[in-house]
């Protein structure tokens, strides 16, 4: 097949019986397409961890206290200073003074690490997560 590199994997029994338990449950057909899947999540995550200047795509999600004073103004003046990397953004009122944000990117591993540094570092912002994909 052109294109395509065929390899070897070697695992032990129990991490191969699990792995095709858990593909079968995602509903994948065979174990190619779920490799493919796992190394390109793993090569996104070296990229992200790495923060290098590799190009990802992706979002940064996280939950914050509205109520404090400064953070909404903060968290606007942050997404005015990253403008070259993000996309998009969502606001969702979860409760009367808790919000989730999720913030749309794209650009430099590094930049995103840097964006993402900047709010998880302020007091209000809670459980902020990173997810990011290699186009």
């Amino acid at each position: 097949m052109p294109g395509v590199v065929r390899f070897g994997v070697s695992l032990p029994p129990d991490v191969a019986r699990e792995f095709d338990e858990v593909t079968s449950k995602l509903g994948y057909k065979n174990r190619s397409k779920a490799i493919l899947d796992a190394i390109k999540s793993f090569l996104a995550d070296i990229k992200w961890t790495t923060g290098g200047s590799e190009r990802v795509v992706g979002s940064l999600s996280f939950l914050y206290d509205h109520e404090v004073k400064g953070l909404e103004e903060y968290l606007t003046d942050v997404e005015h200073e990253f403008r070259a990397i993000i996309t998009a953004t969502l606001h969702i009122h979860v409760t009367e003074k808790l919000c989730h944000r999720i913030i749309a990117v794209e650009g430099p591993a590094e930049e995103i690490k840097r964006l993402a540094l900047k709010i998880m570092s302020k007091k209000g912002v809670e459980q902020l997560k990173v997810n990011v994909a290699t186009p």
